[in-house]
C-alpha cells in the first residue's frame, strides 16, 4: 500500500483543487483497506474516502487526517458471461470499453464520465438517459459503524437521481455486481464513439473541471439550460469562472482555490433563483475544512 505524508490533494481531483491531508493511503485491495482502517480506527485517526476525484471539492484550506484513494483497487471478474463485477476504483471509461469490446452493452453512457466504479454506485451516476442504477444488480458496502462487510441488492441502495441511499462519512463501497446485455461489439462501440463525440462537442475539455456542477432540478428543467438562460456564463470568481461552452460546468482557469469556487457556486445558485424561483443542489461532494458560510451551498441538499 502506498502511503504519502502531506499529500497535496489537488493534483488527485479533476478541478485540480485542494489543500494538504496529513496523509494519503492508496490501498490495492479490501483486505489492504479494511486492515488501513482498523488501524486508524485504534488510533481514532479521522479518515477522508476519494475516487476518481470528479464531482468532488475538496478545501484549499486542507483536510484534517488521513486520505484513502481508493484508485488502485482495479481488479475486474466476471463471474457469469454477462456479468462483470468491478472493484470500486476502476475507472468507468475502461470498464465502459472493457465490457463493449466483450459485446456486452449496458455501460455506453459511462464512456465519458471521469469517476470509479464506487463513485458512480455512491452517486448514481449517469449520462445520455442511462445511469448506473440501470444495470447494478448489487453492491458490497463496509459499514464503518456495525464493522461488517455487506453485500446490499439495488432496491436496498436505494438509488434517486444522482444518488444512493449509501452515507459517503460511515459507508465505502468496495464492489460493484453489473449485468449487462449481449450484443453486437461493433455497434457498441459505435455508440461509445457517438457519446464521445458528443461529450468532446458539449463539455470543456480545454480546463480542469469537476464535471457537472448541479443536479437537474427536473426532468423538462436541465441545470445547464437554466444557468444559461439567467446569465451565469458570464460569471468569473478569482480563478474559477462558469464554462463558456457548458453553463453547468465551473472551470479552473489556473490556480482557482475552493474559497473562490464556493462564491461562484453561490452566484450561480443566486442568479438562478432570482430569474426562475429554483435552488440549484449541488451535484458535487465536499472534503475537508469549510465554514458555515460556505456550507450553505450545499445547505439545501435532500
Amino acid at each position: 500500500m502506498e502511503e504519502l505524508a502531506k499529500a497535496e490533494l489537488a493534483r488527485y481531483t479533476t478541478l485540480r483543487v485542494g489543500g494538504v491531508c496529513d496523509c494519503l493511503y492508496s490501498p490495492s485491495s479490501s483486505d489492504e483497506l479494511l486492515t488501513l482502517l482498523e488501524r486508524l480506527r485504534s488510533t481514532g485517526e479521522p479518515w477522508s474516502i476519494v475516487g476518481g476525484g470528479s464531482n468532488l471539492l475538496i478545501s484549499s484550506s486542507g483536510v484534517a487526517g488521513a486520505v484513502i484513494r481508493l484508485t488502485q483497487m482495479t481488479s475486474v471478474t466476471s463471474p457469469e458471461p454477462d456479468v462483470i463485477e468491478a472493484a470500486c476504483g476502476a475507472r468507468l471509461p475502461h470498464l465502459s470499453r472493457l465490457t463493449a469490446e466483450r459485446g456486452l452493452s449496458g455501460l455506453e453512457f459511462a464512456i465519458g464520465i471521469p469517476g470509479t466504479a464506487g463513485g458512480a454506485v455512491l452517486m448514481n451516476a449517469g449520462a445520455h438517459g442511462s445511469c448506473i442504477a440501470n444495470i447494478l444488480e448489487s453492491a458490497v458496502i463496509f459499514d464503518t459503524r456495525e464493522w461488517d462487510v455487506k453485500d446490499l441488492s439495488a432496491a436496498e441502495l436505494g438509488f434517486a437521481y444522482r444518488k444512493s441511499q449509501i452515507d459517503p462519512q460511515y459507508q465505502i463501497v468496495l464492489s460493484a455486481r453489473l449485468r449487462l446485455v449481449a450484443d453486437k461489439a461493433e455497434k457498441i462501440l459505435e455508440q461509445l464513439h457517438r457519446n464521445e463525440e458528443y461529450r468532446n462537442k458539449t463539455q470543456p475539455m480545454n480546463y480542469p473541471n469537476g464535471g457537472s456542477t448541479f443536479k437537474n432540478p427536473s426532468p423538462d428543467k436541465t441545470a445547464g439550460q437554466l444557468l444559461d438562460q439567467a446569465g451565469a456564463k458570464q460569471l468569473r470568481e478569482g480563478n474559477a469562472a462558469v464554462s463558456a461552452l457548458h453553463a453547468n460546468f465551473v472551470v479552473n482557469m489556473g490556480g482557482a482555490i475552493s474559497q473562490d469556487i464556493i462564491v461562484l457556486l453561490r452566484r450561480m445558485q443566486d442568479c438562478v433563483e432570482k430569474k426562475f424561483d429554483i435552488r440549484l443542489k449541488p451535484e458535487w461532494k465536499k472534503i475537508g475544512s469549510f465554514s458555515a458560510e460556505e456550507l450553505t451551498v450545499w445547505m439545501d441538499e435532500e
